[in-house]
């Protein structure tokens, strides 16, 4: 099988495996994404060249193959594997995703995701590069059911949101930070991309986002640390009526009072974790990101991450 001009994928850390046949695929596939089969090689057989590297709780791969059928179904699934949810930016090919009752042919630039937790086939009509980003589910709270119902639905990627996803995906596995907090930072700011391009899009409307909405997140992001920070306050430096604000995120998971307060929680977390907090406070580390009364904070918390501040404190320490 003619295999020139595929090389080497330059990623930082990378473990590079130029890989023959498809039970050497399997095995390496299924410990990075899950368990998986693949079936219907052409003539030729099949190869594949796969580069990966950690960041965080993620795992990034650029993976270039022949053609092929990948599948994940109810045989491959089991109590034991990680519960990843995959988001796939399409660079070259001809690919079929399929989950639930979803069937989208993705065309290269366009991101689409795949819940590992259910069955889901990907068909390779040719040979295909794909960078996959491998996002635990834990980190996604309680959007994850959310995005698993918009899974197998692409995303473009020539403009706002999705524009900013596409380009973050295609060079994160380039120079990355060699450790430590950069890349837990930098795992943090993917996770917010992925929300905004997904859980805040509805199936029926996938490529569609709203200019004023983007621009009252980003607002809403940078003063995330002003505890005055309010849909009135929002409503009025945007020259909106808090109704209208309540309309724009009326299609969302969250209403906007609850999607602040995630990322406002979201931030204390990843700085109790951080080694460089070890000695600050978490009223001093909350009251950084606009939250002055910390009474529930533990218990906000284990509701929205399932750990509590001591919990987080100790893995701060491991």
């Amino acid at each position: 099988m003619r295999t020139e001009g595929w090389g080497r994928i330059g990623m930082t850390d990378r473990k590079g495996s130029h890989l023959r046949g498809t039970e050497s695929f399997e095995a390496v596939a299924s410990t990075l994404f899950a368990p998986l089969r693949v079936t219907d090689p052409g003539p030729q057989g099949f190869e594949a060249v796969v580069d990966h590297t950690a960041f965080g709780p993620m795992v990034v791969a650029r993976v270039q193959a022949s053609a092929a059928t990948v599948t994940r179904d109810d045989r491959s699934i089991t109590s034991s594997d990680v519960e990843w949810m995959h988001f796939t930016l399409h660079h070259h090919g001809a690919v079929t995703a399929i989950q639930g009752d979803r069937t989208t042919t993705v065309e290269p630039g366009e991101v689409f995701a795949c819940d590992s937790t259910r069955p889901y086939r990907l068909i390779g009509a040719d040979r295909s590069d794909m960078t996959v980003l491998c996002v635990p589910r834990a980190s996604l709270g309680r959007h994850a059911n959310s995005i698993s119902r918009r899974t197998a639905l692409s995303i473009p990627t020539q403009g706002g949101i999705g524009g900013l996803l596409g380009h973050a995906l295609s060079e994160v596995g380039e120079d990355l930070p060699c450790q430590g907090v950069a890349r837990t930072y930098l795992a943090d700011a993917l996770t917010a991309l992925l929300l905004a391009a997904f859980a805040d899009t509805t199936p029926e409307r996938a490529g569609v986002a709203s200019d004023l909405a983007d621009r009252i997140r980003a607002h809403a992001l940078a003063h995330l640390g002003d505890s005055r920070l309010s849909a009135e306050q929002v409503a009025r430096q945007h020259h909106i009526s808090v109704r209208h604000l309540y309309a724009l995120f009326k299609g969302s998971d969250l209403t906007f009072a609850a999607w602040v307060r995630h990322e406002r929680l979201l931030r204390i977390r990843r700085d109790l974790l951080d080694p460089a907090s070890a000695d600050v406070s978490t009223a001093t580390i909350a009251a950084r990101w606009g939250v002055h009364d910390t009474k529930h904070l533990g218990r906000a918390l284990k509701r929205e991450f399932g750990e509590t501040v001591n919990d987080l404190r100790r893995g701060e320490k491991d």
